[in-house]
């Protein structure tokens, strides 16, 4: 009897430490960020020097089925240090390039890192970094690219916090 008793009461933590679901069911999203007063060349983003960008928006969308997702949390970096900015959809960010920190090549990194949502999927956590490259002028950007609304989609590289 003693040893039933002992195992009715071992099952409770036993079920409390058990998964209902598999942790490497990640979600599989495209995150798209938008920007204006930007150019996009071969995933690079393009601005001037002395300009205010702005990041207009971050969204996502599920790649292998219609379910809704989300990013939340953004924290955003500038060149490794982190940069302020709203961790609330649609995530909007200004950049006053003539007050950010600047490498003599003009090329910057703008790091983001984020938790990503999918319906029926565990969370995770994503770093994405998009090169940023300051020219003095619209006539330093490459042939065919203009300044104005622009978009870049990125796939997604998921994390657990237990990675």
């Amino acid at each position: 009897m003693k040893k039933l008793l002992y195992l009715l009461l071992v099952i409770p933590f036993a079920m409390m430490i058990s998964s209902c679901s598999s942790d490497k069911d990640l979600p599989n999203v495209d995150i798209t960020m938008s920007f204006d007063k930007a150019a996009v060349n071969d995933g690079v983003v393009y601005v001037i020097q002395d300009s205010v960008f702005s990041i207009t928006g971050i969204t996502t969308k599920a790649v292998d089925s219609n379910q809704q997702s989300a990013i939340a949390n953004v924290r955003y970096f500038w060149n490794g240090i982190p940069a302020p900015g709203l961790t609330w959809s649609p995530l909007p960010m200004e950049i006053d390039m003539a007050q950010m920190p600047q490498p003599e090549s003009g090329k910057n990194m703008l790091g983001l890192r984020a938790t990503l949502l999918e319906t029926d999927k565990s969370i995770a956590y994503t770093a994405i970094n998009v090169p940023i490259v300051a020219v003095e002028s619209e006539a330093d950007l490459p042939a065919g690219a203009t300044l104005g609304e622009a978009t870049l989609t990125f796939g997604n590289n998921p994390q657990t916090d237990k990675e």
